[in-house]
């Protein structure tokens, strides 16, 4: 059955709902005849929807299909207003013309907009690969803490996945078309003005646009870099004249779901029950008559709510920014400055993040200009020091309420086994981790003729980071029953301690580079060519020390050296790159790009140092064809565009995959001559023939617009062949080392792509729609024979990566008479237990019955968003979700009364349990934990996780700028929005469908509600 998540506040942006769906009803204008007349572009073609205004007036109409209009009332000396969307708007006066031939031409931002491509820019309308282009604007609608969450749903084939709502933890994992490869990596690079960085460290507020480049055409001259797919952030610049913004929002979190655990009573009950069906004596017989009797008292007999105990912090988040432009015809100066406080769920827990950036550009003649970008970050991230605020949830879901974890006076109980998630959160110490980088860039720009530019570019990206972990203890305390008091039992843990490590990393970068383009007629050329060369470097620095005096000084001087620990390492890479991209068209009609970059990359020895990775494009623009004339009223803009070509990629994990890898620890001392003497041991094999991973890359896309581009269509057909694959090969284990890299493999990525978008005006009414849906399916094709099997997951020839793998479920069994006609399963098998499928049919169930069950790949990812505008209200409504996706649980999460490191408890929809009177459960009989028959690796735990998630909505409303010129404010904005209201699912209850094989332990989704401000000058 469907389900929907809820909070109980969600219902309150109901509304919002609602009156989005009213907003959107037709808006009609006056009737008659008086003033007619025709509207064409600039080609002649009828413009219908145009919309017709007599200024300073709410009298209009709008234009029909064969661009005619008739407007009452309107008398000789009125102004009409013809607005119409991709063209710039008219005034025309009305005077005793009978009727009248309006001509409107196409907006300079529709005939010239540029996209932001590797190294350059491009017309749109020129681009033959596949890019995907957000605007900044679209980005600051959603306030969230992570920028890369603001990027979800946005592009087609780009899945942007949250997996964790911690503060500081909470931004999506980014891949594009597909998982790119086994051990080199998936991410794809993310460069800010060219310098790489990560997406979630920039504050939305100064991005001016991202480009997403997803085929080989797009990213090839990013060569090995790009393997993964490029997205491209292009920061706001300066203008002339002054103009600042100020943006603030305050939000509240809470979980999007949590699952119900059963109380006190219910868990002893349900126990008992387990316990006799796995014929042992039920264990709270006494203790049940006791609570029926009494009830709990949070002495001798407990109902403990753990998460009124855990979910202690209030979750509140609040945003800040402020930026600049400013400048004259020389210099031009764009500053932001942005502050983040996000606090979680959990106590001691938050995460802190303020930035600052500085964008000069100068001109220092008319053919030289030069641009410095300075960026400084600073981030704080505060957890528990006793453990982790997942692992603080997972004990707090799992734990039973019968379970002591605060007395009435302030004391922590016992929890289970010392273990109590309520005191380890709020009095367990601290664990900060701290980050400062630092990032200069520098450009010049020279123009020695007209159609030549040479620039110079350096940049330098250093990061710091502390982290210091205090391992704090508390008190725990027992009841004495006899006497009716408290008595201290024990700190826990057995010892503080302090761990301080030290983590410091550059990169830099040199690129030299030439452009040079040249128009003949209607021949356009434009050649780039340039060099680049960077180096990265890290270093550590880690030490520990326990006992310490006090921990009001949780410094290493005030630990005990006894036991103390001290490491630390350096490493380097480099890589250095020649690349080139020739762009011919003829008449903006006929399009052709070539790409090339040779790497070289240090991981490989000399001799494999260098790969050429290629690609070519070719795009025809249909619509500039003369035979399209008489098409071009309904479709404005046709393109055809495929692409093929080769990318690299050398991201493994180890800097230096072709070197045998030694270390050093205690397990490698040796005795010497009566003294213990520090020892080396070889552990990792090496292979020094290892070369590039390749991917093959295949697009053709379509692109479309309808009616003056109200109507605009984009659709991609890819395929992408990874061969060549870096694996770490298997070796017997006799061998002794770690498995060395080697070649070989190959993985096909292939799937769609559609966008489709809608925007329109009716009188000062505007509303656009956007639907976004996309496919990817990935397969192992070829892996030299090999099966790589770990736990409950299989890489296989055949089969996506990375699969689950175990038994298939065929139900429950019913009667002793089934389970004795049916293969052999377990020695304890009863009515109740999973009944698993004999794949190889030999009468028997084992480790040779498992199967590939399926796998996480998300398929048919779509998005809609709704947004509308009218005299001054804005409303969005936007929409997220997979249409398949197979998703696991285990642990904590399926298994009644079990967990890895405590005693669990059970969830109410758990009770819905087999019994005799109850065939038809949803779940296996209970048991013990002694028997894991039920909770093997099987079908049974898997879910079809697919899911539709009301991802956001915004209610905004801008002051009249006839009220704000009053106070000297450029305009002012106010809004409430809300992030995750409702998801639809039919996931295990309680569990977010979007978090993937959580076993029980997870930090869940925030649902955040917020209401802010933006205001400029």
């Amino acid at each position: 059955m469907m389900r929907l998540i809820l909070t109980g506040k969600r219902w309150q942006y109901c509304w919002l709902l609602f009156l989005f769906m009213a907003v959107l009803q037709p808006v009609a204008f006056g009737q008659g005849q008086a003033i007619k007349g025709k509207v064409r572009d600039g080609k002649g073609v009828p413009l219908p929807g145009v919309t017709v205004v007599v200024k300073g007036t709410d009298r209009g109409t709008s234009t029909n299909i064969d661009g005619q209009f008739s407007l009452p009332q309107a008398k000789q000396g009125d102004v009409l207003v013809f607005s119409y969307i991709g063209f710039a708007n008219k005034e025309v006066t009305v005077t005793g013309a009978a009727e009248l031939d309006v001509v409107m031409a196409e907006a300079d931002n529709k005939l010239n907009e540029v996209v932001v491509v590797g190294y350059g820019t491009q017309k749109k309308v020129n681009l033959t690969g596949s890019v995907a282009v957000v605007e900044g604007k679209e980005l600051t609608k959603r306030q969230v803490g992570s920028t890369s969450l603001a990027l979800q749903g946005t592009a087609p084939g780009v899945s942007v996945r949250q997996q964790s709502g911690v503060p500081g933890g909470d931004g999506g994992g980014i891949s594009i078309r597909g998982v790119g490869s086994i051990n080199a990596g998936s991410n794809p690079l993310i460069l800010v003005d060219n310098v790489e960085m990560s997406l979630d460290a920039v504050d939305p507020n100064s991005i001016e646009s991202i480009s997403v480049l997803k085929d080989a055409a797009a990213s090839a001259i990013y060569g090995s870099r790009a393997a993964n797919g490029v997205i491209l952030i292009t920061t706001k610049r300066g203008s002339e004249g002054v103009k600042v913004n100020l943006s603030s929002y305050v939000a509240v979190q809470q979980p999007t779901d949590l699952p119900e655990k059963v109380n006190a009573l219910d868990h002893m009950k349900l126990w008992d029950v387990a316990q006799v069906n796995s014929g042992l004596p039920p264990a709270f017989t006494k203790q049940i008559e006791e609570y029926e009797r009494l009830g709990p008292d949070n002495f001798a007999r407990f109902n403990t709510d753990w998460k009124d105990l855990v979910l202690t912090n209030n979750g509140l988040m609040h945003n800040h920014n402020i930026n600049v432009s400013a400048g004259t015809e020389k210099i031009k100066v764009f500053a932001s400055g942005g502050y983040l406080d996000q606090n979680g769920i959990t106590a001691n827990t938050g995460f802190k993040r303020s930035d600052l950036r500085f964008n000069t550009d100068i001109s220092l003649s008319k053919r030289l200009t030069a641009s410095m970008d300075l960026v400084l970050n600073n981030s704080e991230r505060t957890w528990p020091g006793n453990s982790s605020p997942t692992a603080i949830i997972r004990y707090m879901l799992g734990l039973p309420a019968t379970a002591p974890g605060r007395f009435n006076t302030g004391e922590w109980g016992e929890g289970w086994s010392n273990s109590n998630p309520a005191a380890q959160a709020e009095d367990g110490g601290f664990d900060k981790y701290i980050t400062n980088s630092r990032i200069i860039s520098g450009t010049l720009t020279y123009r020695p003729i007209d159609d030549l530019e040479l620039l110079a570019n350096y940049s330098s990206n250093r990061a710091t980071s502390r982290n210091r972990r205090l391992q704090g203890q508390y008190d725990i305390y027992v009841p004495d029953l006899a006497n009716n008091k408290l008595d201290f039992a024990r700190p826990w843990p057995n010892f503080n301690a302090i761990y301080d490590n030290f983590d410091e990393s550059q990169r830099d970068l040199v690129r030299l580079q030439g452009t040079y383009a040249k128009a003949l007629g209607k021949h356009n050329v434009k050649l780039l060519t340039g060099f680049s060369a960077e180096s990265f470097s890290a270093s550590n620095i880690d030490a520990f020390r326990q006992n310490l005096i006090s921990e009001d000084f949780p410094y290493l001087s005030a630990g005990d050296a006894t036991g103390q620990s001290l490491g630390g390492g350096e490493y380097e890479f480099s890589m250095a790159s020649v690349y080139s991209r020739i762009n011919y068209d003829y008449d903006e009609k006929y399009l052709l790009e070539l790409n090339g970059r040779f790497d070289a990359s240090s991981r490989f020895i000399k001799e494999n140092w260098w790969e050429l990775f290629p690609s070519v494009s070719a795009g025809w623009r249909i619509s500039n064809e003369s035979f399209w004339d008489n098409l071009a009223n309904v479709v404005n803009e046709a393109k055809l565009r495929v692409s093929y070509g080769a990318l690299g990629n050398q991201n493994v994990g180890s800097y230096y995959p072709t070197y045998t890898s030694y270390a050093k620890g205690t397990p490698y001392d040796y005795y010497f001559n009566n003294v213990v003497n520090s020892g080396y041991a070889l552990t990792t094999a090496a292979n020094p023939f290892i070369q590039w991973e390749r991917s093959i890359i295949l697009d053709a896309g379509l692109d479309l617009a309808f009616f003056n581009n109200r109507l605009s269509i984009t659709a991609d057909y890819f395929k992408r062949d990874i061969d060549n694959m870096l694996q770490l090969d298997l070796i017997p284990s006799y061998v002794g080392l770690n498995a060395p890299y080697v070649n070989i493999g190959k993985m096909t990525n292939k799937g769609w792509e559609l966008s489709l978008g809608w925007k329109d005006a009716v009188g000062d009414f505007t509303y656009q729609v956007t639907g976004n849906v996309s496919d990817v399916k990935n397969e192992v094709v070829d892996l030299g024979g090999r099966e790589y099997i770990s736990g409950s997951r299989i890489t296989k020839e055949g089969y996506a990566y990375n699969s689950y793998f175990g038994y298939i479920a065929e139900g429950l069994f019913q009667s002793e008479d089934e389970i004795a006609s049916a293969p052999f399963h377990f020695a304890n098998t009863k009515p109740g237990d999973i009944r698993y499928r004999d794949i190889n049919n030999d009468k028997k169930i084992d480790a040779n019955d498992r199967a590939v069950l399926g796998n996480y790949f998300p398929r048919y990812e779509y998005s809609l968003n709704l947004s509308a505008q009218f005299k001054g209200f804005d409303v969005t409504a936007f929409f997220q979700g997979v249409g398949k996706m197979d998703n696991y649980l285990s642990g904590t999460g399926t298994q009644p009364f079990y967990s890895a490191s405590f005693q669990g408890s059970i969830y109410e929809h758990q009770k819905d349990y087999w019994t005799p009177e109850n065939r038809d459960a949803a779940y296996p009989r209970l048991t013990a934990n002694s028997i894991t028959n039920n909770y093997v690796t099987s079908s049974f735990w898997m879910r079809e996780s697919s899911f539709l998630r009301l991802k956001n909505v915004v209610l905004g409303y801008t002051i009249p700028k006839s009220l704000t010129d009053k106070i000297k404010v450029g305009s002012a904005r106010f809004y409430v929005s809300g992030q995750n209201l409702f998801t639809w699912s039919n996931y295990f209850p309680g569990f977010d469908p979007e978090q993937r094989d959580t076993g029980g332990e997870f930090y869940p989704i925030m649902t955040t509600y917020t209401t802010g401000f933006n205001l400029s000058f």
